[in-house]
């Protein structure tokens, strides 16, 4: 063998080696500067996740306070009168499975309001009268939404309202099945829901972590009137 030859082929074998060891130090800087990307984003929506959650608590305490202002015997009666009259004509049209769970919730606050009127508990009539009427707000807006051409929004709630979660739920970045989860919220964990979007609803844990959730996998959280 010409010792030429062979020591080129070892020289050009030796380059080639520099070259891949180069490329695999750049995918090793590239890989590094995404994942400072992605720990920077991680931050920013933590931070912005604790303002979040202060704005909720803010938001909550003011509306409840604005409820029960007003929680009188009249008002109590008048609010429970509206919900039922709201709940009456949402049955103009067949529910589909996810109004009926959504309408199942609102049924049942509804009936607490009532128990909690009967015994002259005006200011829980009138939370939950509150709560039933956001849920039936929401079956008649995701109505609206089923038009073609309009684009789901999220939408607020009046008055934020207690759930707990009926089996383990993922809450999620965003409203939807392929959304990032932040985690597991245990069964019977109490969160609070301040708007939805669609079937999910955005809500704050016991915690203070904010996300979302499927309709179908939280109910009303009753206290004893």
């Amino acid at each position: 063998m010409d010792p030429c030859a062979a020591e080129q082929r070892e020289i050009e074998r030796l380059q080639k080696l520099l070259v891949e060891k180069d490329a695999q130090q750049q995918e090793i800087e590239r890989l590094q500067n995404v994942l400072a990307d992605k720990e920077a984003q991680i931050r920013v929506q933590q931070v912005q996740q604790r303002v979040q959650a202060r704005t909720l608590r803010e938001t909550t305490n003011q509306a409840l306070v604005k409820v029960r202002r007003l929680a009188t015997r009249p008002a109590a009666a008048s609010a429970i009168a509206e919900a039922e009259a709201a709940m009456e004509n949402l049955k103009s049209f067949p529910f589909t499975d996810s109004e009926q769970a959504v309408q199942t919730q609102a049924q049942r606050l509804l009936s607490a309001a009532a128990a909690s009127y009967a015994k002259g508990n005006h200011v829980s009539a009138m939370d939950y009268a509150a709560h039933a009427r956001g849920f039936i707000d929401m079956i008649n807006n995701n109505r609206t939404f089923k038009v073609p051409g309009l684009r789901r929004v999220t939408t607020p709630f009046e008055v934020p309202i207690p759930l707990r979660t009926t089996v383990d739920s993922n809450l999620r970045q965003r409203p939807g099945l392929s959304a990032a989860i932040y985690g597991v919220l245990e069964k019977g964990s109490r969160i609070t829901a301040d708007a939805y979007q669609g079937d999910w609803l955005h809500v704050q844990a016991a915690d203070g972590q904010v996300g979302w959730v499927l309709n179908a996998l939280v109910e009303a959280q009753l206290d004893k009137p």
